[in-house]
């Protein structure tokens, strides 16, 4: 969130499972010394450009949807309304399996009681996976992390890091007022 910007970010990275290990090696090397994980809002400009880079080279497929007139009051309304867009772009490009960054307990049963409002409607398919796993643990979520601070940064004016980044990437800003 940049709520200064009235701005709510939800990214996704698709990983094709052949690349996933590489992916995940690239990302434990940008680690320092006794960094558990990569966290954006942690790091510094440098570090964050240094990272920007490493994955700039691993050529991501991102999905990226921005809730734009977030109202401070209406957090979780705009989280979901960014949660259903994400999961619809991925259904419609047949991601068989979403693994979503564990957070605390209320939250995630309010994504897992979205996930299966989506379900009820058909707006989901039945065999896309989803799953809650903490960032200790899986390091391709701190791909999504990165995309995220970086289509947040550019959001707010400063697209530096934005035009370091290549591959596939679908944007789409949705209104959470």
């Amino acid at each position: 969130m940049r709520i200064d910007e009235g701005l709510y970010v939800l990214a996704a990275v698709i990983v094709p499972c052949e690349y996933a290990d590489d992916h995940r090696a690239a990302l434990r090397a940008l680690l320092l010394r006794k960094q558990p994980r990569l966290h954006w809002r942690d790091e510094r400009p440098k570090r964050r450009l240094e990272i920007a880079r490493a994955v700039a080279v691993l050529h991501p497929s991102t999905v990226v949807v921005i809730g734009t007139r977030l109202i401070p009051a209406k957090q979780r309304r705009a989280r979901r309304k960014c949660l259903e867009r994400l999961l619809w772009h991925l259904a419609c490009r047949d991601v068989p399996r979403v693994v979503m960054e564990r957070r605390n307990a209320e939250g995630n049963r309010e994504d897992l009681d979205m996930v299966n409002a989506l379900r009820a409607r058909d707006a989901l398919p039945q065999g896309m996976h989803v799953e809650w796993v903490s960032p200790l643990v899986e390091e391709l979520l701190w791909l999504p992390d990165v995309v995220a601070g970086i289509i947040a940064r550019a959001e707010a004016g400063d697209r530096t890091l934005r035009d370091l980044l290549l591959g596939d990437h679908l944007i789409e800003h949705v209104g959470c007022d």
